[in-house]
Order: structure tokens, then sequence, then C-alpha cells
């Protein structure tokens, strides 16, 4: 009987080793879906989120927003000019190439090439040459001392590519192919639907636990809520709906995160759109919108007014600063009546249709018919909102920016003139804030480049070519099996440390 019984557990040992594992599937619902996976022709936070897993860059934020090594395991500055980055060795790309520092010099090179229209392009800017020293060094040198480097090194924008994944994949490099040295590659992409990403055995940090990682693009809070009550999904890494998070975190069978943004949410305004180009209306449109109201009506406590351009976990965010335009809609009516506007005028507020953006416009379009102007509303898919915007839009619309977590980050691209058809969307130009930015970037010594950032935000605020509205705090959710998920005030959270429970 002894022998049967040990006979049998050896067979039923036996039996379970060469069952094959359970793949350990992770399933995320994101607002909207990706608009590419070619980082270099993207400025979405959708995409940004799947571009993280996929590619690595030289450098790299922790949850802190400090830099970390990623490609490169070390660097230094022999001069203002010159960064010497030297880079990890044995590392591949999906595709069985090596990385190496040509991998460096063709993603900076075709990053800048204006061919290829990369929105990044603004984080390079001072980016005079790249050369390879050997296979594993790459000298980088700058026209001006360039204080962000490290900074604009850790956006998704500046992810490394492999030249021959992109020449082999012509004009379907980033919806049908593309290729890092992340822990996930790129499996497939329905567009309007899901992302698929499979983990990278050869990662060079090792396997990550997750087998799969499906991104879905859900638009709806309800939708994105009862998917993951089902069991539909297993995370909402952030935008979760703010009106059911106080509930959620009373619930024992979820995990609740929350930290404060880096992005802020504001009303851009084509400033070539009239009257948006006068300062006295711009002035007035800040004054007759109450943003304690969007805070307690949209976002149900979870974010603050503006105090200006910046959130202030941005690195050079002036912490002098105070509430910008507090709500007054005398101060507006008087301001509007001094530009010639007494009896208001018609203008119109582009958004997408995220529940926030959607009630916040509609907040907003209470607040100016108060004082007499008359907005209307006209919703827009997400992707058509960035690049109609980009290339100057009707009126006024709904954004957030997130910048780089450094003040330069946060201002460069947006309000310098040189970036006026791509990131500088309110068309905005003005030479002394051009600039102040210019001098921020080139300022090494980093007390000196805080009062430059904070004469820049000053004057920001003095021109408004945007509504301030709020700095808003990250929600997100999943099932309690979800261990190490971290979410990142910049919204763009690795998974390469996520697990499942059983």
């Amino acid at each position: 009987m002894n022998k049967f019984r040990t006979a049998a557990l050896a067979l039923l040992l036996a039996l379970t080793f060469c069952l094959p594992a359970v793949a350990v599937e992770l399933r995320l619902a994101q607002v909207a879906d990706v608009s590419s996976l070619d980082p270099h022709k993207v400025s979405d936070i959708y995409s940004a989120n799947v571009i993280r897993q996929i590619y690595s860059n030289l450098v790299q934020v922790n949850e802190d927003m400090e830099i970390v090594p990623d490609l490169a395991e070390k660097w230094e500055n022999p001069d203002d000019l010159t960064w010497i980055f030297h880079l990890r060795k044995g590392v591949k790309f999906h595709n069985g190439e090596p990385f190496t520092a040509a991998a460096v010099k063709y993603s900076i090179e075709r990053i800048k090439d204006p061919k290829t229209a990369s929105p990044g392009a603004t984080h390079l800017k001072e980016v005079a040459s790249v050369e390879v020293l050997d296979d594993y060094t790459v000298k980088i040198v700058t026209k001006h001392p360039f204080a962000p480097m490290l900074m604009s090194l850790t956006r998704y924008e500046t992810s490394i590519l492999n030249e021959k994944a992109v020449e082999a994949a012509g004009a379907d490099y980033g919806s049908k192919a593309a290729v890092g040295t992340g822990p996930f590659k790129f499996e497939s992409w329905s567009r309007g639907d899901k992302v698929v990403l499979v983990k990278n055995a050869d990662y060079f940090r090792g396997p990550a636990a997750i087998d799969t990682v499906v991104y879905r693009g859900i638009p709806e809070d309800a939708t994105r809520l009862v998917e993951l009550e089902s069991g539909g999904i297993d995370l909402i890494p952030g935008n979760f709906p703010y009106q059911e998070f106080a509930n959620i975190e009373k619930n024992d069978k979820y995990l609740t995160y929350k930290v404060p943004a880096m992005s802020t949410l504001y009303m851009g305004l084509n400033t070539e759109v009239k009257p948006l180009g006068e300062k006295l209306v711009r002035q007035a449109m800040n004054y007759a919108v109450d943003k304690q109201g969007i805070v307690d009506a949209v976002y149900f406590g979870f974010a603050t007014p503006s105090r200006g351009p910046l959130s202030p976990v941005i690195w050079g965010f002036d912490p002098a600063r105070k509430a910008a335009y507090p709500y007054n809609p005398e101060k507006a009516r008087e301001l509007l009546k001094q530009a010639g506007y007494a009896d208001g005028f018609d203008m119109t507020i582009y958004s997408d249709n995220r529940t926030e953006r959607r009630n916040a416009a509609e907040l907003i379009q209470a607040y100016l018919a108060e004082v007499g102007i008359r907005a209307r509303i006209e919703l827009m898919e997400w992707s058509a909102l960035l690049s109609t915007s980009a290339k100057g839009i009707g009126g006024a619309f709904m954004l957030g920016w997130t910048g780089t977590g450094d003040a330069d980050g946060g201002l460069t691209p947006v309000y310098h003139s040189a970036n006026i058809g791509s990131s500088n969307r309110f068309r905005y130009k003005n030479e002394a804030l051009d600039a102040l930015l210019e001098k921020g970037t080139a300022t090494l010594d980093q007390e000196a480049r805080k009062k430059v950032y904070a004469e820049a935000q000053e004057l920001i605020v003095e021109e408004c070519p945007l509504v301030f509205l709020i700095s808003q705090e990250l929600l997100g959710a999943s099932t309690s099996k979800v261990k190490g998920f971290k979410l990142y005030p910049n919204m763009i959270s690795p998974l390469y440390s996520v697990t499942l429970a059983e």
C-alpha cells in the first residue's frame, strides 16, 4: 500500500511539474487608446504609458522623480557643454540586435531631424552633436550649458530605438512594429480596442513577473469602474473617477493610489483668434472662472486651484506664488469693458469627452456667461484635439501639461515661441519670456535657475495665454491581487515590478 501511495505521489508531482504554467496577465484601463507607439512622434500620456513598458532611455526617474540610471550606467561632465555617457553592456533590442552607442546617436539625431517632426525635439534643442566614442561610450555636446539635460533624457519622447527595426517597418513603425529594450515586447495593437505586450525574457534587469500586459482604452468613467468591479480589468493606473474614489477607498477588496500630479489642467487660448489675443480679455476670462468651484464640483476636493503654470511638485515651482486670478466676476466685467467688450463676445471651447474635462468646460461656460461671454462647447476625439490645437484651433481648448519634472520641461515646450506649431498651442510669442526660458535652460547654478523661473512664472501669469485652472491629484485603484504597483506623479508608471497574487 505504501509503495502504491509513493508511486501515486511521484506520478502526481511529475504531472504537476509537466503542466504548462498559467500565463499571468495584467489588464489595465486607460481613458484613451494610444495614438502611436513610435515615441519620437507622440505627445500624449496614454501612448507614453505603453511606451514606458516597451522602451528604455539613457536615464529614468523613480517614483520620487529623481534621476536614476537606465541604459546609461553612469555619466560625467568634463566641461559645461559635454556629457559623456557610459552604457550598459549585454543589452539586446527585442529584435535581437545588440544595444550600442550607435543606437543612441541614431535616436537623438532622428528626434532632431525636422523630417521626423518629433514633439520631443524641443527637449533636445540644445544638442549640437552626438559622437560614438566606442560601442559603449557616447558623447553629447550642447550648444550652450544645458541644465535640464538629464531630465530631458528621461522623457518618453527620447526613448532609444533600433534603426533596423524602424527602417524595416517604414510607415508602419509605431502601429505594427515597436522595438525597444524594455521589459515588455510589443505584440499587437487593435486600434480603438487594446494594445497587447508580452514579457521580454531577455530584459537586462531580468524578466518581469507578468507574462502579458493588456492596455485597453475605455473613455467612460462608469465603464472603467464596472470593468474593475466585474474583474474585466485589474488596474486603473490613474484617471480613476474622482466622484467614486472616496467610496472605493473604504472597500478592502481594492487597493487605492493617490499622489499629487505633475500635470496641471488649463483652458488654452489661441492668441491668434480674436479677441483672445488681447491681454485684458484673457485676464478677464481668468477672473471670471471660479477654480475652487471646479475643484469642488468636478474633482471632489482632489485638486487645488492653480498657482501658476507649474504644479507645485515640479522642480523650480515658486513656492511664494498664490492662487492665480482668484474668482472675481466684477473685476472680469471691468476688464472686458476696458478692452472694448462690455457686451461680451462669442467663442468656442474645444474639449475631448473625458468626464472631468467635459464637466469643467461646462462650468467654465456657465462662469463666462455670467460676465457676458457666450461660449459654446465642441467635443472632439482626443487625438483630433491634439493635432488640431497644435496647428491652431479656432478658440479655447481644454488640455493639461505634465512636463519633465523640471521647470524647463514644464514651461519651455508650452510657452517658448520656437514651439508654435507643435507644443505651444497658444501660438503665443513674447521675446522677454523666450529670453527668460533660454536663460533658465543655460544656467547651471540651481539657486540662480530658481530665480529665473520664478520671474518667468510671474510673467506667464501676467500675460496668461491660458485660463489657469487646477493642479490635481492622481488617483488609481486596483484589485487587491495587484502587488508592487506605484503611481508616479508624472502618471507614467513602470509595470516591471508588478506581480499578481493568486
